[in-house]
């Protein structure tokens, strides 16, 4: 199990986990809520994209913009992340497609609610360490809204990575990992090949959706490592996830082990009464 870690104050833990409660504290422990409706869907365009596709989602009672993460949108059945733009109103929405592990058809999916940015600078596993450039997290506050139009997303990003939804827990030939107890319960596990490699210096990002309720986590950075460690590097990663959603006090586990039986690098991701995820990891290695 990644425990809770980070290299910054107490005291700066305090004050950024205070400020992200006044819109990010667990709904369990909230003695009032603030709920919005759910936005409405009336028609999107373009139909098919890649990364880096600008997709126009017409509609009504969409979040006025805030770079903050006051919206979660998925493309084609949770297939890649999409990030809306400075210019989206109410009734318009604009969203850039993510990177693309898969391509894949299927809804849009979205989501209103309150998002942050967490001032996480640095997580560490051995001699691996991951420096952020972003940390973002939301939690939904309205049901979800799909629709029936079906998009495509028609070209795979390059070292992208998907996850897969294990509704048993963790596959077999997989030992020694600890996910707090929910190792037989569901699970998100993305597969890493058994020559998976990054070079140091290479960035990283993730966009991670998990449900119910919904609770989403964004995180970008630089991986550095003294020797080419690649379960560190993935490590890294997993204990970035779980230091941003301890912050705001939601209870994930994460952790990566090798598959016995296929030599695969597995990494996973759960939390408690998890119905359906989302996890995709993908290296930028012309960064280093």
């Amino acid at each position: 199990m990644i425990k809770y870690i980070d290299e910054r104050s107490t005291s700066n833990q305090k004050y950024v986990f205070f400020m992200l409660n006044q819109v990010l504290i667990p709904n369990s422990e909230k003695t009032s809520t603030t709920s919005r409706k759910p936005v409405i869907i009336d028609s999107i365009e373009p139909l098919e994209g890649q990364e880096g596709t600008i997709v126009t989602i017409k509609g009504s009672g969409f979040p006025t913009y805030n770079p903050e993460r006051n919206n979660c949108v998925v493309i084609a059945s949770m297939g890649a992340c999409a990030r809306a733009l400075p210019e989206s109103t109410e009734t318009e929405l604009k969203v850039r497609i993510g990177p693309v592990p898969v391509p894949k058809d299927g809804i849009i999916r979205m989501w209103p609610g309150n998002g942050g940015f967490i001032c996480t600078e640095r997580v560490c596993d051995g001699n691996t360490s991951l420096s952020f450039t972003e940390a973002a997290v939301f939690r939904n506050a309205a049901p979800e809204t799909s629709t029936d139009i079906n998009f495509r997303l028609t070209k795979a990003s390059p070292n992208a990575y998907a996850g897969a939804f294990q509704a048993y827990g963790v596959s077999q030939g997989v030992s020694n990992i600890n996910l707090g107890g929910y190792e037989n319960s569901p699970v998100i596990k993305v597969s890493f090949p058994e020559t998976f490699s990054v070079p140091s210096g290479a960035t990283v990002d993730a966009c991670i959706v998990l449900k119910e309720p919904t609770f989403a986590i964004d995180i970008a950075g630089d991986i550095e490592y003294g020797e080419n460690n690649m379960e560190e590097c993935l490590r890294a990663i997993a204990k970035g996830i779980v230091t941003n959603a301890n912050f705001v006090g939601e209870q994930v586990y994460a952790d990566v082990a090798r598959n016995q039986t296929t030599g695969e690098l597995e990494l996973y991701v759960t939390k408690p009464y998890l119905s359906e995820a989302m996890l995709n990891i993908h290296f930028n290695c012309s960064a280093s």
